[in-house]
């Protein structure tokens, strides 16, 4: 495709040096490949015609005797001595008059008989046609003309070396691209180094907002007072990054600490572990192992920050070792999990006075870094020899009874089971009947208004997701997303999802009911998808929603991942037109120092902040924080979980503009939301703090 004149007008000088100098080199390289290729083949074709000339020469002065002799089966052998040579694929032996006095044919073929020579073929001696090449020798004895000899040879050879040049030739010309590139590349700089040096340092501000970065460049004339300006320019942008640096790092004190808990590892607690087993065996005794896990600690440590997280599990350990025996082992087997082996006072009862002397020690008040955190545990115990007689069984089904306890609610012990086992089956059910939902019409979004705050005003709404399975009723998402997660069920999930949001978006404006944005949960592991750009864009396609009406919501947590491939992702978004917020902000593990870096429209508060709003012990500072850290960047920030008018005046108060939760709806099926959609058009309403309640 030719392109106008203008558009090669347009290019840097840079990229017309390049273009020149490659052009013209590839040009000149194809033209002597070109003339390579066709003397390469008419030198195997010539080398082929000289080998079969002579091999039918011999032919022929060996079948002159039998011809005479008229001995066909020694002509015949003679013919047959053609399959040494593979190239050969038939061999006719004519008699003076024309007619076969003998043939061979290539076992390989099924060519049919070949006919009498035509005469282009006998006067010039030889013919090139297709993928054959066919040669007449003269049989005779003497001047008697005996007859002629036709043999007929493949060029599959001959094709065969030819593609191997051509595809040297590929790669030669492939390698002198890159080397005319380098070299290209080299000679424009003496005429577009110092523009473009210029230029990339303000494509490479723009795009990762580093401030600090300086052009060196040593000149007197217009182009130096310019970069003089570009560097007086980022100093100053480069104060106001500090402070907002400043803000950042005061939400950064709430989230991040660092510590260690010194208690036995596993290798360890499995040592003593079989050592307590062996002596427990020996002494017809009983053993009791407790397999702790902390309820929700990961909320905190994302929260508050790894450090934060080990203070307070050194905090755990050393509650846990003020109240074991010196005959108990404790250890933690990494993470949030705690192990205890009781080798004394192992009755039921005793069990249970320790095991709840543990919720009781732990549920406890922790005061960390002026945080005042609250954490409970659960606890799954088995017993020796009753629940098992290896370490590796009683560990086992230790874990089982621990994860028994946090579906029981959490905060409580519970002693394993043979029952316990039907958990791991019913687990199975559901992540088998969740591959059928979608195509079995089972999931369905419900929306929840997002308002703004001050004049009741509708600006958008969140889809989430509901599972109605025929047999189980209602199952909640909080039991089949993180499945979903696990599985990789989330995938075709989190694609049903965006297609039904957009499109039931584009109905509800089609029908005047201006929903706003529609803002849609991304899991991390959605998120990591290679085709997510693709399932977006196809999903607006599809619908025929704008870009602009699609919120895509993704967790604080992704933001750690890889930067350059998290940050190349957003940017394809935001370039599509899609808005992105950060969902549950405050709850994460942020990289505050990059969050400037990222293409977001939108913080969303997390609702257990804000439903803290009012309480003694509420987390006012952070929400605080939370907003004045979105409008040092420039974002929007909606408020979750908003309950009641205590929440919507501390809210007004310091500035958050927007907000969500159940004071204005709870999340409404199709239908329903509707209805309030309707309800929120009238012109008149009944209740001034809340308008949308009517």
């Amino acid at each position: 495709m030719n392109l106008p004149a203008a558009d090669i007008r347009n290019w840097s000088i840079k990229n017309k040096l390049k273009a020149v100098i490659v052009l013209t080199s590839l040009a000149v390289l194809l033209v002597l490949f070109l003339v390579f290729a066709v003397n390469q083949r008419n030198f195997l074709r010539n080398s082929l015609l000289q080998e079969m000339d002579v091999l039918s020469r011999n032919i022929a002065n060996n079948c002159a005797a039998s011809v005479i002799f008229n001995d066909r089966p020694t002509a015949g052998e003679t013919l047959e001595s053609l399959q040494a040579n593979p190239q050969v694929i038939a061999g006719i032996i004519y008699d003076a008059d024309g007619q076969v006095f003998s043939s061979y044919y290539k076992q390989q073929t099924n060519n049919s008989p070949m006919p009498y020579p035509p005469d282009l073929l006998l006067n010039a001696g030889h013919l090139f046609s297709g993928r054959h090449l066919d040669i007449v020798q003269d049989i005779g004895h003497g001047r008697e003309h005996l007859g002629i000899l036709h043999l007929r040879t493949n060029l599959d050879k001959i094709e065969t070396t030819l593609m191997r040049y051509i595809g040297f030739g590929f790669l030669g010309l492939g390698g002198a691209f890159i080397l005319a590139w380098l070299l290209a590349d080299r000679l424009q700089g003496i005429i577009s180094k110092p523009i473009e040096q210029l230029a990339t340092a303000m494509r490479a501000v723009s795009k990762e907002r580093n401030y600090r970065r300086r052009v060196k460049m040593n000149r007197q004339d217009e182009l130096g007072s310019l970069i003089e300006d570009f560097n007086e320019m980022l100093v100053q942008i480069e104060i106001r990054d500090q402070e907002l640096r400043s803000k950042q790092n005061r939400l950064d004190y709430l989230a991040h600490h660092d510590t260690l808990t010194d208690l036995p590892n596993r290798l360890l607690f499995h040592d003593r572990l079989h050592h307590a087993i062996t002596k427990a065996r020996r002494m017809q005794a009983k053993l009791a192992l407790l397999f702790l896990d902390l309820d929700r600690f990961k909320t905190i440590n994302d929260s508050l920050g790894h450090e934060a997280g080990d203070r307070l599990l050194q905090e755990v350990a050393k509650r846990l070792t003020g109240i074991m025996r010196k005959s108990d082992t404790l250890a933690r087997l990494g993470g949030d999990e705690f192990v205890i082996a009781l080798e004394h006072n192992t009755e039921t009862h005793e069990i249970i006075t320790v095991a709840q002397k543990i919720l009781d020690t732990l549920s406890a008040a922790y005061f960390i870094n002026a945080e005042e955190l609250y954490i409970t545990v659960s606890i799954g115990i088995s017993l020796f020899p009753a629940n098992g007689l290896t370490a590796e069984t009683l560990m086992k089904n230790a874990d089982v009874a621990m994860y028994r306890a946090k579906e029981k609610g959490r905060n409580n012990f519970q002693f394993f089971t043979e029952d316990m086992n039907k958990l791991a089956k019913e687990t199975l059910f559901l992540e088998n009947n969740l591959r059928k939902a979608i195509d079995n019409q089972e999931l369905a979004l419900h929306y929840q208004p997002q308002v703004e705050i001050v004049s009741g005003q509708i600006i958008g709404m969140e889809a989430l997701v509901r599972w109605h399975h025929p047999k189980l009723g209602i199952i909640p998402p909080n039991k089949f997303i993180p499945m979903a997660e696990e599985t990789g069920l989330i995938i075709p999930l989190g694609k049903w999802v965006i297609h039904t949001a957009c499109h039931q978006n584009l109905q509800w404006q089609k029908a005047g009911l201006s929903p706003g944005k529609v803002a849609v949960n991304i899991s991390p592991r959605q998120f990591r998808q290679s085709d997510l750009v693709k399932t977006v864009a196809q999903a607006l396609a599809a619908s025929g929603l704008e870009a602009k009406w699609l919120e895509l919501e993704i967790t604080e947590n992704v933001l750690v991942d890889d930067l350059t491939p998290t940050i190349a992702v957003m940017e394809d978004l935001n370039t599509m037109g899609v808005s992105l917020a950060i969902d549950d902000f405050g709850t994460g593990y942020s990289s505050l120092n990059y969050l400037h870096r990222f293409p977001l429209s939108k913080l969303k508060i997390d609702q257990s902040f804000v439903q803290s709003i009012g309480e003694p012990m509420g987390k006012h500072a952070i929400v605080e924080a939370i907003i004045a850290l979105a409008r040092a960047l420039d974002l929007e920030v909606i408020a979750e979980g908003i309950e009641n008018q205590t929440h919507i005046a501390f809210l007004k108060r310091h500035g958050c503009r927007y907000g969500q939760g159940f004071y204005f709806s709870k999340p409404l099926p199709q239908k329903a939301f509707e209805q309030f959609l309707l309800r929120a058009q009238q012109p008149q309403h009944t209740h001034p703090e809340n308008p949308l309640r009517n």
